[in-house]
């Protein structure tokens, strides 16, 4: 089988790794990655072996990975410890929530 750019790429997206290319260099990185955390090689079987292989190292906690109910109720979990003379709350629509 011929790996081609666009295969690597959907496979690493769906991962939670991010692919692109410049001339013939390929760089790999998490979602929202820092510099220190790119990979790059020329090889595109190695962007795909080692972009499953960050994406298996990488802690699924990161608030980028979250579904949207976890995060819901860490801020629920969140605003019941806060005294409630400092549960504010400004909806949408710039007005305060009860």
């Amino acid at each position: 089988m011929t790996l081609t750019y666009k295969a690597v790429q959907e496979v690493l997206r769906k991962a939670g790794i991010v692919m692109s290319k410049k001339g013939g260099v390929h760089r790999i990185n998490f979602f929202s990655g820092l510099e220190e955390t790119a990979y790059y090689t020329t090889d595109l079987q190695d962007v795909l072996d080692k972009g499953l292989v960050m994406a298996s190292g990488r802690p699924r906690s990161s608030g980028y990975l979250r579904s949207v109910e976890e995060r819901r109720m860490a801020a629920r979990a969140h605003l019941a410890s806060v005294p409630p003379l400092m549960r504010l709350v400004v909806n949408r629509e710039g007005r305060i929530a009860d």
